[in-house]
């Protein structure tokens, strides 16, 4: 993985060198100009999940682990009356295609952040695909920064029932046999709140909706999809969902609007290193 993570970096620094590079009609040079170029507008993309799990195991060392479930298990209590959480993992047991619809939409969620902001690229605004890539990795940053110093593992680790019945005997076909034998299994406690899920899903929304209305219109369903997922197969409270919410709202925004002057902050100090070196 480590092999990888470099090889993506190299690629990324490489990319600039070939801006001005001449294929001269050779259609492999051209591709390969136009591959690295890719690369280097959206190589962030390749580190999230690191930086993710990276977050995780720091969340366990601060503070000696301390956890703040409990306070979103009694915010659940307080605002629905009962635990969602607890709720859907009972009716998991019912509806074998309904697990399959929930489960197959958190896996979705992977392909659907990554794909929609690749739209202005594909369209031939680079620019723009670069603005909404700092967008989303700069929120990144501060919402696994937080996860690292505020941890919350979720009900499917605080809740006794939910942690000894884990998703042992779920009825469902190919999305709830994958989830069963993959991410079930690994440990991703400490990154609750706000929902990760929650807060790309509505930022690529919200992006999709900028790119092209006709991916808007598809992705409408899909994200709600998601949205009820992240708490029917008790990954999150409900509360963490409306806190991802709260953050899709502002954060992606703000940085959206930033990107000019991290740009130019950018080339000053890419200016100032050429300066350095010439002397």
């Amino acid at each position: 993985m480590a092999a990888a993570y470099l090889a993506v970096a190299a690629l990324s620094l490489l990319a600039p060198r070939l801006e001005g590079f001449d294929a001269k009609g050779r259609r492999s040079a051209e591709a390969l100009r136009e591959l690295l170029l890719f690369v280097r507008t959206y190589y962030p993309q390749a580190f999230i999940a690191l930086f993710f799990t990276d977050a995780i195991l720091l969340s366990a060392q601060a503070f000696g682990g301390y956890s703040h479930d409990a306070l979103f298990a009694a915010a659940d209590q307080a605002i629905f009356g009962f635990q969602p959480a607890r709720e859907f993992y009972r009716a998991l047991g019912s509806h074998p295609w309904v697990n399959e619809i929930m489960f197959g939409s958190y896996f979705l969620y992977f392909g659907f952040m990554v794909v929609a902001i690749w739209i202005p690229y594909a369209k031939g605004d680079r620019a723009e695909g670069e603005r909404q890539m700092f967008a989303v990795a700069s929120t990144v940053a501060v919402v696994f920064a937080w996860y690292v110093f505020f941890r919350v593992q979720g009900p499917k680790y605080w809740l006794p029932e939910l942690k000894d019945a884990w998703y042992s005997g779920i009825r469902g076909g190919f999305f709830v046999h994958l989830f069963q034998n993959s991410l079930a299994r690994t440990t991703l406690s400490g990154a609750a709140f706000p929902s990760t899920h929650v807060i790309l899903t509505l930022t690529t929304l919200r992006l999709a909706y900028r790119n092209d209305r006709r991916f808007f219109a598809l992705y409408i369903p899909v994200a709600i999809l998601i949205l009820c997922a992240t708490v029917y197969i008790y990954a999150h409270w409900a509360s963490d969902i409306l806190g991802g919410a709260l953050v899709a709202l502002t954060l992606p925004p703000l940085f959206y609007r930033l990107h000019g002057r991290a740009n130019r902050f950018a080339g000053r100090l890419g200016a100032g290193q050429g300066v350095r070196r010439q002397k």
